[in-house]
């Protein structure tokens, strides 16, 4: 059973630690993606009420010692963990640029944000790497998506870095 990378496990890891376990047979295979299920959908009381490791905002959980590095090498310290309508991944933050990924799957983490081209009403987009990958293969999935696919009250997101090139 292949899990999305944007889908944290109960340790907050994005990794893909549910990954297919030995054993045989559709039953332990079918036992296999129940428990990963149960881990990935509810995470230990000590890591949701750690306020030192993640913070709440209008339904985005920030975490501050999140690690992840884009298709430049570039790493990035922090995320936030925001619930979005699935869509294209940009290569840039416009709505003329050509698509680079899809995201799949929602919640998804995201590393900064900068402003860009007017949609619906906003000009702030994220920073993330798409489920899957289209367009540019160099680029692995990451691009942009537009604020309005997030669901968060405020953008930009609370907790979240401005990208640095922006």
């Amino acid at each position: 059973m292949a899990v999305a990378h944007h889908a944290p496990d109960r340790n907050g890891n994005t990794s893909g630690a549910c990954r297919r376990r030995g054993g045989r047979g559709l039953r332990a295979a079918l036992a296999g993606a129940v428990a990963c299920a149960a881990a990935l959908a509810v995470p230990p009381a000590s890591q949701a009420t750690a306020a030192t490791r993640s913070a709440t905002t209008a339904g985005c959980q920030a975490r501050a010692d999140a690690r992840h590095t884009d298709w430049t090498g570039m790493h990035f310290l922090g995320d936030v963990v925001c619930p979005h309508n699935t869509g294209s991944v940009r290569v840039q933050s416009t709505t003329e640029s050509s698509v680079n990924g899809q995201i799949a799957f929602s919640p998804s983490w995201f590393v900064c944000w900068k402003r860009g081209s007017p949609y619906q009403g906003g000009d702030i987009w994220y920073y993330t790497q798409g489920d899957t990958v289209s367009g540019a293969r160099t680029a692995k999935g990451w691009g942009y998506l537009p604020a309005a696919e997030l669901a968060s009250a405020t953008h930009p997101v609370p907790g979240l870095k401005q990208c640095t090139w922006s």
